[in-house]
């Protein structure tokens, strides 16, 4: 994206190193999360569209609080979801500069469809809400069903049809846009670590041929249907007393639906982790990402029992553990991941420590001030006496002794100012009495004439 390249610039080491502690806890943030929502919004819209199918109020029932627990609000899923995604856009933005490769433009088609996305999410959360204040209009006006269907206005009874089609609608596009969010985003990383085939990532289609965004991809939705299962267990059982509201019933239905969706996703989710791995190209392997690697296997596997001694046993204290571990699995994998890149990108990150430096020293010299001084005047009066560019004389010559400064005004007119002996095969230099300004402006100019600006 050019305008994003625009944006970024070279970044030193400690700014690389910062980068990359931002761009791990964005994904602490974003993937948790992300997971919840495309996980809820497609179980919702599924439980949603066979209860009313089989007119089952428990599976409309479940489909609402899921949507409405692990949803939560338009502005969480702004703060959780949209921003962090833009702070991994701009993180790899950073990561990669001037490196030819689609991965950026990727993640920020990514960000667009997750933006559009929680629109469409949070408008079928709210038609809940609506139809659910339908509902107690009609319980309270004491009409049975007979009555209702002839006495209620047509207006409200095309209004309840519209919502009714906006529903199902409007979550089942939010479902799509993150789909299409997950295939981006996982080709936007895979392809990161690829630093030595860049050249053949160069398109759309190409994302689509990579075996390593496929298995990435797969490894997402899973994980998506982990934590969704988890959350569910999680929010309406444990976190705040769970949900206040359910009787034995729907509590029990619940419970087990949630158990076996979080059960499943975390049993096959070792054989999808697998499968990111070996995906990882060997330019991108090194020893942390066989133990970040290892982590996440024995942390999924601590999931499972966890989930089993909730759904076989129901030992409901372990949903906040199962919980609390999951998301500690999201840790190790997303350090797997980060790892791998920063080894991949090495050779990169080396590339763009120099160019920072170099702009640095463009950027101390222009900001040096010298200005109503004449730095070759200065010199011509004071310096040319022992000193020339290219010849010995009294001292050294200067194409010899400025480079060493690297374009550091700051750092020659220091010296200017209080000159050591530096070589035994000169004598010391003598103080040549000048004002800061003055040795700003001398320094300048030697090392203009240096570079060849002059």
């Amino acid at each position: 994206m050019d305008f994003l390249d625009n944006l970024v610039i070279p970044a030193t080491t400690q700014h690389l190193n910062l980068l990359k502690v931002i761009l791990v806890l964005s994904m602490l943030i974003f993937l948790p999360f992300f997971g919840m929502l495309l996980g809820g919004t497609a179980f919702s819209v599924i439980f949603n569209a066979y209860g009313r199918k089989i007119k089952n109020k428990l599976f409309i029932r479940l489909a609402k609080d899921i949507i409405d627990k692990l949803a939560i609000n338009r502005f969480v899923g702004v703060g959780l979801g949209v921003i962090p995604m833009l702070s991994i856009t701009f993180c790899y933005a950073q990561l990669l500069f001037q490196e030819e490769v689609i991965s950026v433009s990727l993640l920020f088609v990514a960000t667009l469809f997750m933006a559009i996305s929680v629109t469409f999410i949070y408008s079928y959360q709210n038609t809940f809400q609506i139809e659910r204040l339908i509902e107690t209009f009609k319980n309270i006006s004491g009409l049975d069903k007979h009555e209702l269907d002839t006495r209620i206005p047509e207006d409200i009874a095309d209004y309840e049809f519209d919502l009714m089609n906006t529903n199902s609608n409007s979550g089942l596009y939010g479902f799509i846009l993150l789909l299409l969010t997950c295939i981006f985003f996982s080709g936007g990383i895979s392809i990161a670590l690829f630093t030595d085939k860049y050249q053949d990532f160069q398109n759309i289609a190409q994302m689509f041929l990579s075996s390593a965004t496929l298995f990435n991809f797969l490894f997402i939705i899973v994980l998506s249907i982990t934590v969704t299962g988890s959350a569910i267990l999680f929010f309406f059982f444990s976190w705040q007393g769970g949900l206040h509201d359910m009787d034995p019933v729907y509590a029990n239905f619940s419970k087990k639906i949630a158990g076996n969706i979080a059960f499943t996703g975390a049993a096959i989710l070792p054989v999808f982790l697998f499968l990111s791995f070996i995906s990882i190209p060997n330019v991108a392997l090194s020893g942390s990402v066989f133990v970040y690697t290892g982590l996440a296997f024995v942390s999924i596997l601590l999931l499972c029992n966890f989930l089993y001694a909730v759904i076989k046993n129901s030992e409901m204290k372990y949903i906040s553990a199962a919980f609390y571990v999951l998301i500690l699995s999201f840790g190790f994998i997303i350090m797997k991941n980060e790892s791998a890149f920063g080894i991949a990108s090495q050779k990169n990150f080396e590339e763009i420590n120099l160019k920072a430096e170099e702009l640095e020293k463009r950027k101390k010299s222009k900001t040096i001030n010298t200005a109503g001084v004449n730095g070759e005047e200065i010199f011509t009066r004071i310096c040319s006496a022992c000193h020339k560019f290219d010849v010995k004389l009294v001292g050294p010559p200067y194409d010899q002794t400025v480079p060493a400064y690297n374009g550091d005004v700051k750092k020659l007119a220091a010296y200017i100012l209080n000159p050591v002996k530096k070589s035994p095969d000169y004598p010391p230099m003598p103080n040549p009495g000048l004002k800061p300004k003055e040795a700003d402006a001398v320094a300048q100019y030697l090392i203009e004439k240096i570079s060849g600006k002059k």
